[in-house]
């Protein structure tokens, strides 16, 4: 079904079709933007002057109770003003959020940081998190890629001691795996290395 005019679709999980009009979309988008640099109930009269709304503040509480029933913001207690919800954060970060642009010195900050950055898979995803983080001032998930579909690239077995080595595993994602393993026998370096040449075939 084509939705109406000058509306923002949104699935809800109970796969029903909504939309919001753009008159919704702006007061919510200003709630959130509120909310987010203030961490207080967004009231009617501060909605009512932000950009994008332009309408009085009766209707901007008509359209908040509207935006209430319909689950995208909430009424923490009686005369407070609204906060999102978990459906209002997720209609702002799905519709109403563009792409940032990085200015020349973050570009610039971000090329050098990956000519520079290498080592495990966790320790560079930990730190391109906190470069996300630092150029938005935001929180920042940084998630690898499933190992799934990785090849083995190399395999090194190293003797900690008479009866346990240590297996390391390099994937061709980049990622490295690494293990204890009980030895049944006592086992020279030679052995080892030709144990992990032959895993390495496998």
């Amino acid at each position: 079904m084509t939705p109406p005019p000058d509306t923002v679709p949104l699935a809800d999980p109970s796969g029903d079709e909504r939309a919001l009009n753009d008159r919704r979309a702006a007061i919510l988008e200003a709630v959130v933007t509120e909310y987010i640099g203030t961490a207080e109930p967004v009231g009617s009269s501060h909605v009512a002057n932000s950009p994008g709304v332009q309408v009085s503040s009766a209707t901007v509480r008509s359209e908040m109770v509207a935006l209430e029933r319909e689950g995208y913001l909430v009424q923490p207690h009686t005369s407070a003003g609204r906060i999102p919800t978990d459906k209002g954060y997720r209609f702002f970060v799905d519709h109403l959020t563009g792409p940032g642009v990085l200015g020349p010195s973050q570009r610039k900050q971000v090329s050098q940081f990956f000519d520079q950055v290498h080592g495990e898979m966790e320790t560079v995803l930990e730190r391109t998190s906190g470069l996300l983080s630092e150029l938005t001032s935001y929180a920042a998930v940084v998630v690898g890629p499933s190992h799934e579909t990785a090849t083995i690239r190399s395999v090194q077995l190293v003797g900690l001691s008479p009866l346990h080595a240590l297996l390391l595993v390099v994937l061709s994602d980049g990622a490295v795996e690494k293990r204890t393993i009980d030895l049944d026998a006592e086992a020279s370096e030679e052995m080892l290395a030709r144990a992990g040449t032959a895993l390495a075939w496998l």
